[in-house]
């Protein structure tokens, strides 16, 4: 298929599947690009096709778009600011040490009423610069350790075949509310310590806060995320205090611990870590599997496959990430100018990192709009994607969000032989940063005893 049939084919919502084999010819309900909402100093009213990605909604492929703009370079000025879309330039940018991220808390702390909504993110660990975030960060690193991660496999095993367990027939079903949302936030409950009690109000107050981190929210959605951080701090506050009286085997107990010689984790900063991990650790993972299980569902030769151990769950993960990434973009400013190809970004100007355009480049990833696994046990070995960031403000949580979504894999595999797309119209929604599929109709099948196991090599 040449080029131009590939641009046609995802026009029309569909995805070109392993070995050329498509994905189920997926639907997607488009609508032209929206404009920009007016006011924003980085748009101008001459739209370049860069500045229609801030306008994106859940209706529109955004891949269709970040093709047509990487015409224009993988570095582009779009009014006052920058969007990096090549994969090669994000990574130069996201690692250098004079990328900066704490504006993003100065301008939350200016726009935000006092109150917990700005105290969490003035104190975001990924909103920090140096030397504080080292700080914070080294702090965290000692109760956040990958073995506490890797402890976890047993227990996110054992909820996945519990949850999977009754879903069996030909009676459609919605995956999403019945295993994709529900593990995570399990997983990230039993990783804090969080009592079980509490874990539902705490999925739905996240879901509230998470709309912070939006662009486009209605004064009325903005309030709500307000009062849902107030509401999610005093229950978070509770279950610190808690702990502290009688400590557990956990993840905040080990945060209320870990000291440098006499500097702790202060008050506000335990409070913003804490919700930044059960809404991080919950939503991330959650569309990660879900936004993959997109492009693998209608290829039922690649299930068998995978089933069979070539390419293994550790591969098919890590083409999730790249392929259908839940975070699109990220903000950066440089301390210092950089030259990206071939133009000279300065300092204290905002940049947009396309997380999920660089994902898609080209020049990266052969066949970049291509679902296939295979590419990561294919020598030589493509560049990591950029899922979880690079550099000095890498995702802490990647590795177990890598381990739920391949355990969820390999116990869907393995439960559910003839699991297939009851309805192939998906729709999603997009809050400018992220992006994730709304539902998630599937026929489970027969279901079998779990016997067979999934092959996990790693991907290289």
């Amino acid at each position: 298929m040449g080029s131009a049939e590939r641009g046609l084919a995802r026009r029309e919502g569909r995805r070109i599947g392993t070995e050329g084999k498509g994905l189920g010819r997926r639907r997607l309900a488009h609508t032209p690009l929206a404009e920009p909402p007016g006011g924003s100093d980085f748009m101008m009213k001459s739209q370049p096709p860069g500045a229609k990605i801030f306008a994106l909604n859940g209706e529109q492929d955004p891949y269709v778009l970040f093709e047509i703009a990487r015409r224009d370079g993988p570095v582009q000025k779009i009014g006052g600011a920058w969007l990096i879309l090549g994969h090669a330039e994000a990574t130069q940018l996201l690692r250098s040490p004079t990328t900066r991220s704490g504006f993003l808390a100065d301008g939350y702390r200016a726009r935000l009423p006092p109150g917990a909504a700005r105290e969490e993110m003035s104190h975001r660990v990924n909103f920090l610069d140096p030397p504080r975030h080292a700080r914070v960060r080294g702090l965290i690193s000692k109760a956040f350790t990958p073995r506490r991660t890797s402890r976890l496999e047993p227990f996110i095993r054992e909820r996945c075949r519990e949850l999977i367990a009754p879903l069996s027939g030909e009676k459609p079903i919605d995956l999403l509310p019945a295993f994709a949302h529900e593990i995570p936030s399990l997983v990230i409950s039993e990783l804090l310590g969080v009592p079980l009690e509490y874990r539902d109000r705490l999925t739905h107050l996240s879901t509230r806060v998470s709309k912070l981190l939006g662009t486009g929210n209605s004064s009325q959605e903005m309030a709500d995320a307000i009062s849902g951080a107030e509401e999610m701090h005093a229950t978070l506050r509770g279950i610190i205090e808690a702990r502290r009286q009688k400590p557990e085997d956990d993840l905040l107990s080990a945060l209320l611990a870990v000291a440098e010689g006499d500097d702790r984790l202060s008050e506000s900063e335990l409070l913003s870590l804490a919700a930044t991990v059960y809404s991080a650790g919950h939503r991330t993972t959650r569309d990660l599997f879900a936004n993959g299980m997109t492009a693998l569902l209608p290829n039922r030769e690649l299930m068998d496959a995978i089933r069979s151990g070539t390419p293994s769950s550790t591969a098919v993960v890590e083409e999730f990430l790249r392929f259908e990434t839940p975070t699109h973009l990220v903000g950066r400013m440089l301390s210092e100018p950089m030259e990206l190809a071939g133009v000279t970004i300065p300092p204290g100007e905002g940049i947009f990192v396309g997380l999920a355009a660089a994902n898609r480049d080209p020049a990266a990833y052969p066949d970049a709009d291509r679902f296939d696994p295979a590419r990561w046990i294919r020598e030589p070995a493509p560049p990591a994607p950029l899922s979880f960031v690079m550099g000095a403000h890498f995702c802490m949580g990647a590795s177990l969000a890598r381990l739920e979504a391949r355990v969820m894999l390999e116990v869907l595999l393995e439960r559910l032989p003839e699991l297939r797309l009851a309805d192939e119209a998906l729709h999603w929604h997009h809050t400018g940063v992220f992006r994730g599929v709304d539902a998630l109709w599937v026929i489970p099948g027969p279901a079998r005893s779990v016997g067979a196991r999934v092959t996990r090599t790693p991907a290289r």
